[in-house]
């Protein structure tokens, strides 16, 4: 009788199982992971058949936001960021459809706008209007 030599079988993962082990994981993933949704201040943008209201300088205040970023307003001057929301709110108290100003220099960073948008926001300010202030010697 002659003895037959055994053979280790070697373990090998089915390629058919391992393409259902990673759309299980890719399911998986998918399922679990949330988005975060941005949630900014809503803003009504004009459209054509807009029209231009005129209103009275009373109900109107103008932040600027100058070419190296500081915030100055008519009557305070230059104003830090931290202080827009309560003396917004303030105005807003004394005059609930206060329109809100920003000017904002074309060279300025645009995130100081965006700062000031978010204090807005904290304010409760709905009625707020954004432009750009010529840069000197442009002729406007």
């Amino acid at each position: 009788m002659i003895a037959k030599k055994r053979t280790k079988a070697t373990p090998t993962i089915p390629a058919a199982t391992l393409s259902d082990i990673i759309f299980l994981l890719l399911i998986y993933f998918l399922v679990t992971t949330t988005l975060s949704a941005e949630k900014g201040l809503p803003m009504t943008l004009p459209g054509k058949s807009s029209k231009t209201v005129k209103l009275k300088q009373e109900a109107v205040f103008h932040i600027n936001i100058l070419a190296d970023g500081t915030i100055t307003t008519k009557e305070t001057g230059p104003l830090e960021l931290r202080r827009i929301e309560q003396l917004v709110a303030d105005k807003l108290l004394l005059n609930e459809k206060l329109v809100i100003v920003i000017e904002t220099h074309p060279d300025s960073n645009y995130g100081i706008m965006v700062d000031v948008l978010d204090e807005l926001r904290l304010a409760k300010a709905t009625r707020i209007s954004l432009r750009t202030t010529a840069p000197p010697g442009s002729g406007a």
